[in-house]
């Protein structure tokens, strides 16, 4: 983000307004972005996700089927609540679940399959929809990476019974933090919204002290700071083997706590603030010029790249539109990949996607070798859309000298 629009959205922020206005406005615009049923605003994605799971009727034990390669906080939260993740395998070229390995793991005891828009690239949703009408489950869509997206033209988050959005700092509607659960029942979007009247949302201040780490990013990686700061400190951490600049990014797995489904959630809190709210509105406003500037970017720098040796792109399936809002690429080797890439001047992400059928905190580990070639190999490449078209240019020529030193 750069610095101007930081300070605007800050500004934004702080000026005074009726209570509740900021928050019914945000609504509206975020139900006309999408053409949205009912919305319920929430202080985090996960805060979301474990409303959803309070609100609904299932019995405790009840299964939900997840893709292997996903975020596995998601999965996490729903056996925190008493349930149990089922991992399905992924597809090769989309890397989304794949639809055909969903029968087999269906037992009596499943309720939902929940597949992920994977870095902006929809999943088979019409394949995903017949096999939960047969089998009468709920469709959950985890849409925190597909804001933007469209399926046959639809957009994500309209596809299933219920959908998650997240506003996270890093997404492509960032307003420091809350979410979006968008739901077709009414009934049950009521039910989480009577739950929501007994939080209390945050205070501005407090929001921006928990964002502290955020604001530290957005000032180190600004044009002017980044190359003579920031980046001499990562290439000095790299040649002494010290992963500290990717640990904010990679979240630790441990133990799964059985403490049901606190009413705070991970985040603190689980009301929508008005604080967040403002921001939003202004981030709305620019939402569809960055998203169009978002794809340029990410196509640009595909196609300079799609021959590259050592780079295996995720596909994007013939009526799917993606919303890009992470450009990844498979690697053998991800470790010497960013080193080399580091060494030409391109600051690139771990994965922080995991193959969870592997993972030692689920019950439920089966084999998904399609996921376990992702898992841990996936690194992320610079698209942002404050970049020109030249400096898109200039990565691409980067990595592809980065990638014949492998």
């Amino acid at each position: 983000m750069p610095l101007g629009e930081l300070f605007l959205s800050f500004l934004q922020a702080l000026k005074k307004s009726p209570p509740g206005v900021r928050e019914v406005e945000f609504l509206s615009r975020f139900r006309e972005l999408g053409g949205f049923p009912e919305i319920v605003l929430v202080g985090s994605g996960r805060a979301g996700f474990r409303l959803l799971l309070e609100s609904l009727d299932f019995e405790p034990g009840s299964e939900i089927i997840f893709p292997a390669y996903t975020f596995h906080p998601i999965p996490a939260a729903a056996a925190e609540c008493g349930f149990k993740p089922v991992f399905a395998d992924v597809d090769r070229a989309t890397w989304n679940i794949d639809p055909e390995k969903i029968p087999s793991l269906i037992s009596p005891r499943t309720r939902a399959i929940m597949p992920t828009h994977l870095f902006g690239v929809p999943a088979e949703m019409d394949r995903i929809n017949e096999i939960a009408r047969e089998h009468e489950l709920k469709v959950i869509e985890d849409c925190a990476h597909g804001l933007g997206a469209r399926y046959n033209g639809r957009p994500a988050g309209t596809l299933g019974d219920t959908a998650l959005f997240t506003f996270a700092m890093s997404k492509n509607l960032p307003c420091w933090g809350g979410g979006a659960m968008v739901v077709k029942e009414f009934d049950l979007a009521e039910r989480m919204r009577a739950a929501l009247k007994r939080s209390t949302p945050p205070g501005g201040f407090s929001i921006l002290k928990g964002q502290a780490f955020n604001i530290a990013a957005i000032l180190l990686t600004q044009p002017l700071i980044f190359p003579w700061m920031l980046y001499p400190l990562i290439r000095l951490a790299s040649r002494f083997g010290s992963d500290f600049f990717d640990r904010p990014f990679i979240e630790e797995v441990t133990p799964i706590s059985p403490a049901g489904c606190p009413a705070d959630g991970k985040s603190g809190a689980r009301s929508f603030a008005p604080f967040q709210a403002a921001v939003g509105l202004r981030q709305l406003g620019r939402f569809s010029g960055w998203l169009e500037r978002q794809e340029v970017n990410a196509r640009i720098l595909r196609s300079r790249l799609e021959s590259c040796p050592g780079l295996k792109f995720q596909e994007e399936p013939s009526g799917r539109k993606s919303s890009f809002l992470y450009l990844r690429a498979r690697v053998e080797d991800p470790d010497r990949v960013r080193r080399s890439l580091l060494c030409r001047g391109i600051d690139s992400k771990p994965d922080d996607m995991r193959n969870c059928a592997a993972l030692e905190i689920f019950d439920h580990r089966l084999e998904c070798p399609e996921a376990e070639k992702l898992g841990g190999h996936c690194v992320e490449l610079p698209c942002s859309p404050f970049y020109s078209e030249q400096a898109i240019t200039n990565i691409a020529g980067r990595v592809r000298r980065a990638m014949r030193k492998i």
